[in-house]
């Protein structure tokens, strides 16, 4: 047995990839979800919903008692409510101070909580190509590097059950991603970015699926569809559409280009593994602002 990891949003599309993968690499899973995963004889399922406070206690305390003996707990954060902005708000940060309760908590038994998080290329975004979710999964990993927690979150690119556009990836290639993480060990928080992303070259590289008006596409998101996550990513894809050619492949998240993401950990002072090229690794302890 690895150890035992704590999966959080066990039951949803990504979660639900990572939790078979997890059980075959050898960790005890204890899947944490709304609804029970497919049952499974090799986990077992704390039933919580993460916005309660109430649940957040209980998750905790339930961890506490299952992992008793271990002094490492992976805790794995695959949380995301995509049924509109203000839910995927309300899920990002429940999760977050689950998260934060569970390091809390264990560490106050002198035991370490490890944190794997699924993140996004999104967080990189230049401010007039940013969306709600890209933010607030920024907010979120800034949080989460400021609390000195071990492990870190990994930058993926935008996932699909089958990728029809080369930005993309496979939810079972991202759940094989935060596998590959756990694998390595506890580390200093780092943010890694995987060697597939934004690997598309040629006249494809920063092609934008988008159609019609810029400036409908930016106000249905504002007036009309302000809770659709959907409409804001199209706004956000229409405004890129905007910068000419030669320039979009230096501010498409989507590519995670080396310059937005020197300027990211520069930003906030995070320390960066970027797969696509050992090299760069640029580094900086703490981080300073939101």
């Amino acid at each position: 047995m690895t150890g035992s990891i704590v999966l959080l949003g066990a039951s949803g599309r990504l979660g639900g990839a990572a939790l078979p993968l997890f059980t075959a690499a050898g960790f005890e899973v204890i899947a944490v979800s709304r609804t029970r995963p497919e049952p499974r004889r090799d986990s077992m399922w704390i039933g919580a919903d993460l916005t309660d406070q109430r649940a957040q206690t209980a998750v905790a305390t339930a961890v506490d008692r299952l992992t008793a003996g271990q002094q490492h707990v992976w805790v794995v954060d695959s949380v995301l409510d995509r049924s509109g902005v203000d839910a995927m708000r309300r899920s990002i940060d429940a999760a977050t101070t689950t998260v934060l309760r569970l390091h809390t908590n264990l560490a106050g038994r002198g035991r370490t909580c490890v944190l794997i998080a699924a993140s996004t290329t999104a967080v990189l975004a230049p401010g007039l190509l940013q969306t709600p979710y890209g933010l607030t999964k920024r907010r979120q990993v800034v949080t989460y590097a400021r609390t000195g927690l071990p492990g870190g979150a990994l930058l993926l690119p935008q996932l699909a059950s089958t990728p029809p556009f080369p930005s993309r990836c496979t939810f079972s290639e991202a759940a094989q991603e935060l596998v590959n993480c756990a694998l390595r060990g506890p580390a200093g928080f780092t943010l890694r970015i995987p060697a597939g992303v934004g690997a598309t070259t040629g006249p494809n590289a920063t092609a934008i699926h988008s159609e019609g008006s810029a400036m409908l596409a930016h106000l249905y998101s504002l007036l009309l569809r302000r809770d659709s996550m959907y409409a804001h990513r199209a706004a956000a894809r229409a405004r890129l559409r905007l910068t000419p050619r030669r320039l979009r492949s230096l501010v498409d998240h989507r590519l995670a280009p080396p310059e937005l993401v020197r300027r990211f950990t520069h930003r906030y002072r995070l320390t960066v593994i970027d797969d696509r090229d050992p090299r760069f690794t640029p580094t900086h302890e703490g981080a300073d602002r939101v």
